[in-house]
């Protein structure tokens, strides 16, 4: 496999040796030339691979390679972005991030889990919506969090899949929440190029790419086989925050509120028909299967400010309340919760405009509690 890789200089060497050794180079394009040559030399790489980052336009445009490999140090996404900006094709543009524990955090929370399933009663799945939206110290019923960011409609079922199927199946579970975004039916992070970096996040604990553009067994060997051997401790874990994504009580700026904007405008022009139609399928199978286990699926759509919610696409919001109906007459016991007409819920309940602080989710989670001890006592 031919690559070009683009990375920070910083830690070349350990991602050089993390990366498969079996790898041809075309060039690797980074911040620091002289340091990056001089570790060239160490692995026996040849210095003439090197090329500065003011380069990178002409790299990619001039060089023959399978896939441009962008290797970031964190989440900046910097080089897919810049990339993505020099038109290269989306078929061949690879994201990786192993410089965190992040890639393993999803198959940790699973065999914590799995650990100590039989403590609980419920589970929710979705995106960062959920995942920093709920406090699960508000519910009476024990509940495991599985929110996770980016995190789509297909990724959510293999999570509700495995969380079953470790809690002992049918019978256990009395409620799943599902947490949903108004743009759920119309997004897959598999094919979202600008988050390939989290394939890796899935393929670990699933052995799945779903859509994504490259085979499983062509992805893996990118890495050396021992990076998929490495295994994070369970202990210690904290049920309210698994993914480390909660911070302390923040509020929004009027940078927040502004570049808001253009997060929703970017969302106006994302409707895919044939993404809508599997999701569809997936939500529908999802609930299907919480029918089979005698689990009742309580659908939500969590809270948001005002702003966001006055200037979000009128028709895919629509489309999405369309569907969302259509799947409750399809599963007469599937529940769905509005958190946009929730009153109550202000602007110093949200850190940005779409996701609630530690004080917001105290107040959701509170509602959604109540709302499921009335159930029980009907």
């Amino acid at each position: 496999m031919r690559v070009l890789l683009v990375t920070w200089s910083e830690q070349l060497l350990e991602k050089l040796s993390t990366l498969n050794s079996e790898l041809e180079y075309c060039a690797i394009v980074t911040d620091e030339v002289e340091p990056a040559k001089k570790i060239l030399e160490r692995v026996g790489l040849p210095k003439s691979l090197i090329y500065p980052l003011y380069d990178l336009k002409e790299c990619v445009k001039d060089f023959y390679y399978d896939y441009v490999l962008c290797v970031e140090n964190s989440w900046g996404r910097d080089f897919l972005k810049i990339v993505l900006e020099y038109n290269v094709p989306k078929n061949k543009i690879i994201g990786l991030n192993f410089f965190c524990n992040d890639n393993f955090l999803i198959e940790r929370s699973l065999k914590y889990f799995e650990k100590h399933a039989a403590s609980f009663e419920m589970f929710a799945t979705g995106l960062s919506y959920t995942e920093i939206g709920l406090d699960v110290t508000r519910f009476k019923k024990k509940l495991f969090n599985f929110g996770r960011s980016s995190q789509d409609l297909y990724y959510n079922f293999q999570v509700a899949k495995h969380a079953v199927a470790y809690g002992g199946g049918h019978g256990k579970f009395r409620y799943a929440l599902i947490g949903l975004a108004p743009f759920s039916f119309n997004y897959d992070v598999s094919k979202a190029i600008n988050l390939s970096f989290l394939m890796l996040h899935y393929l670990i604990p699933f052995g799945d790419l779903h859509n994504f553009h490259m085979p499983v067994e062509t992805y893996k060997k990118l890495l050396r086989a021992e990076y998929f051997s490495t295994r994070l401790p369970l202990e210690p874990f904290d049920i309210n925050n698994p993914f480390y994504a909660k911070t302390p009580l923040k509020f929004m700026t009027p940078k927040n509120r502004l570049e808001a904007r253009n997060e929703i405008n970017a969302w106006a022009e994302k409707h895919y028909p044939e993404t809508c139609a599997e999701n569809i399928k997936i939500l529908d199978d999802y609930l299907t299967f919480c029918e089979e286990n005698n689990i009742r699926p309580i659908m939500f759509l969590p809270p948001m400010t005002e702003g966001y919610k006055k200037h979000f696409n009128k028709q895919i919001i629509d489309e999405f309340y369309y569907l969302v109906r259509q799947a409750c007459k399809k599963h007469p016991l599937a529940i769905f919760i509005d958190g946009w007409k929730l009153p109550g819920m202000t602007d110093a309940d949200f850190f940005d405009t779409s996701h609630m602080n530690i004080m917001g989710a105290a107040k959701f989670s509170t509602f959604l509690n109540d709302f499921i001890e009335n159930l029980e006592r009907r």
